[in-house]
Formats: structure tokens, sequence, C-alpha cells
């Protein structure tokens, strides 16, 4: 991608944050990730929320079409695109020290750094605060910064 393609996509990713903050503002929703891909006329735009409570699908299509209205006032992108706007999933890592909040209690795969080298535990998320976290193993429990946290996941049960 060339340098100006590169701003480009960086000023439309930000506009379209704007916007979406603007969208959930006074609500429990939060943004996780935005991200603009593909070229002119074969855009696609993807939106990442995650909520302090339940957000579920017709929530969801409420809020894809408040913001794709938005969009389309403001033409931020020319020519076609697909606008996706959707919860991360449990397949996706956590990035946020919200969402680690949302999820203590649950049990979590975590991959962290530890001077020079890279574990891997499964544990119980005890707390999460705005440094880090707190995690069972079952034998202890280990504070873990963010800045050590390589990935995070939540673990289904079965």
């Amino acid at each position: 991608m060339s340098e100006t393609a590169q701003e480009t996509t960086a000023a439309q990713e930000a506009r379209l944050r704007a916007i979406v903050e603007e969208v959930i503002a006074g609500t429990p929703h939060f943004i996780v990730e935005v991200r603009v891909r593909g070229r002119k006329g074969a855009r696609v735009v993807e939106v990442f929320l995650d909520s302090d409570g339940p957000l579920g699908v017709d929530e969801l299509a409420r809020l894809s079409r408040e913001i794709g209205f938005l969009l389309d006032v403001e033409e931020l992108f020319d020519g076609r695109y697909h606008l996706n706007v959707s919860s991360p999933g449990l397949d996706r890592p956590l990035s946020l020290p919200r969402q680690y909040r949302k999820n203590v209690g649950r049990l979590l795969r975590v991959r962290y750094r530890a001077g020079d080298a890279v574990h891997s535990l499964q544990g119980k998320l005890k707390s999460a605060d705005d440094d880090g976290i707190e995690i069972d193993t079952g034998r202890r429990t280990l504070r873990i910064s963010f800045g050590d946290i390589e990935e995070a996941k939540v673990q289904l049960p079965w």
C-alpha cells in the first residue's frame, strides 16, 4: 500500500472511530477496533464493539444502521463499501482493560513475557484494573501487567 493510501486509510479510520464514538455516546458500549480494508469501490469497513452489559444482535443491527447512515451522510468512502458491525467474539484476544474487567471470573489462557522468556498459563481471572490482571492457576495467583501480556483469550468451559 502506498504512503498516500496508508494516510488516507488512517484518516478514514480516525473519522470512522469518531463517528462510532458519537453513535455509542451515553451507552455502556465501547470500541474494541475499527478497520478499513480494500480499495475504492470495494471497501470493507469493520467495527468491533463490546459492552459492559449485554450486546445482542438487535442492538448491533441498530448501531450498524446508525453508523451506516452517518457514513453515507458524510460520504466518508468513495464508491461502495460493506459495513460490518459486530462484537469481537470469544475467539478474538482481549485487548482493552475494560474487556478484562468484564470477564472477571472466567477462565483465560494468557501468553505473557517475564524477562526475556514468554510463558503461557491458564487460570481464572480474579481481578483486572487499569494496570493489569490477577489470575489464579489453582496452584498460585499471579499478577501480570498489561504491558507484558502478548495475548489473552477467554476459554470456553467445555
